[in-house]
């Protein structure tokens, strides 16, 4: 079969991924009807124990028909489409080893890396340049295009398959099956080492001059009208709220984790490593402490301010959370676990609500005009590793999403692979 275009702008691949597709779907037909949800795209048999063949098939089989972005209109390849199935791959790839799984992650973000604007021929943004990001918007008459925060997530995705190739050397030599048709390296090694290359490149020319505060290595954005007139008046110079914060340190990280991995550049990955470390400290300098039923508990805004105004919200927090985590479970940043629980003790005892449902504000309020309480997504999830009891209930929550997220899917079935590790008391980090 060849190519299909979506009306969303993004390009359907029905190569063998289809062929292993169909297989999977005959494979779960065919198994055990004890062993599945009925009808269930997604799996997740049960909750404790290790991750099941039954689960892998049914992640793989979703996955080989996900779209893959042409273009980052709406932060598909931030926080959209795109960039939750890296990220859901790469998770599962962490799970199972499964180089299939690899391979369709390596088929989006080679889609990232060719959609990321042409320095001699791309669209100009409101620095007046033709800047190596990726754009969220379409030109508008009359107005710079905006880009900004949200490219420090495309290129912690990208780096995130890097660093998943670096991790083994085994791949390092073979080439990968998709034939490298965008001719960004044939082996595994080599697409990782222009992987990492081309987002130094986005970090050195775009984010390092225009979103780090070169003596305190703190997030600001960009101290300039120009950056005004594609934003709105007040925007400039202003503390990078703490959710884009997150995205800006999943580029820094994982590119220092795979330079780490390189061992190629030590003062490259000591300067990443302090900016992401100036990131956490500084969240961890403005939370507010407060005691709820014994419990230590944060409070805490959307940005660095004082006096605090603006409570940051679930959606938003999400990805507070994912970023603290992810720096945390690196062992390089001096986050401890006591300095985590109080996160997951802001869900269990401010946020939840008796019927079990949750406060769409940190502080257990509702965002005014906003949604009445519901459930959280995913990224919360991982707060589970400082509150275990935390875990089922955030799995009972999202239950009814499992069979079509793979964001849920993928974040339910990594930490039971962690929880199982753990019990048996293999390393989790």
């Amino acid at each position: 079969m060849g190519n299909e275009q979506t009306r969303d702008g993004s390009l359907k691949k029905f190569t063998h991924c289809t062929q292993r597709a169909i297989a999977t779907i005959i494979a779960l037909l065919l198994a055990p009807p004890a062993m599945l949800h009925a009808a269930d795209p997604l799996v997740v048999e049960r909750l404790e124990g290790p991750v099941t063949a039954t689960e892998i098939l049914a992640f793989k089989s979703y996955m080989c028909e996900a779209p893959v972005p042409t273009n980052n209109l709406d932060n598909v390849m931030v926080y959209g489409g795109g960039g939750v199935a890296v990220e859901t791959l790469g998770r599962m790839v962490e799970v199972s080893g499964d180089q299939e799984l690899l391979d369709r992650m390596l088929t989006i973000t080679d889609a990232m890396l060719a959609a990321r604007n042409d320095p001699k021929t791309g669209t100009i943004v409101w620095t007046g340049e033709r800047e190596l990001v990726w754009p969220n918007k379409s030109p508008m008459d009359g107005k710079p295009l905006y880009s900004s925060t949200e490219n420090g997530d495309v290129v912690g995705h990208i780096a995130y398959a890097a660093k998943l190739i670096l991790q083994k050397e085994n791949l390092w030599n073979v080439k990968v099956a998709d034939g490298d048709p965008n001719a960004f390296g044939a082996t595994y090694h080599e697409r990782a080492i222009r992987y990492v290359r081309e987002m130094d490149r986005t970090i050195d020319s775009f984010i390092l001059k225009r979103l780090v505060r070169p003596d305190t290595l703190r997030y600001y954005t960009p101290n300039s009208p120009l950056y005004e007139a594609a934003t709105k008046p007040g925007a400039a110079n202003q503390p990078v709220p703490w959710n884009q914060q997150a995205m800006l340190n999943n580029g820094f990280q994982r590119l220092a984790e795979c330079h780490t991995l390189l061992g190629d550049d030590a003062d490259r990955v000591q300067r990443y490593e302090a900016i992401v470390k100036a990131s956490v400290d500084w969240f961890f300098s403005m939370v507010q402490r407060v005691t709820v039923k014994d419990h230590v508990c944060y409070k805490w805004g959307y940005l660095a301010q004082e006096p605090l105004k603006n409570i940051e919200d679930a959606g938003h927090g999400s990805e507070d959370i994912a970023g603290l985590c992810r720096a945390y479970r690196s062992g390089r940043y001096g986050i401890s676990a006591a300095m985590m629980e109080p996160l997951a003790n802001t869900v269990l005892y401010v946020m939840r609500n008796p019927d079990g449902k949750f406060m769409t504000r940190v502080d257990g309020t509702l965002k005014p005009g906003g949604h009445p309480p519901g459930g959280l997504n995913g990224k919360w999830m991982d707060l589970c590793e400082f509150a275990p009891e935390l875990f089922p209930i955030l799995y009972e929550i999202n239950r009814g999403r499992i069979k079509s997220s793979p964001e849920i899917t993928a974040i339910i079935l990594w930490h039971k692979h962690r929880r199982t590790l753990s019990a048996k008391g293999g390393p989790v980090q």
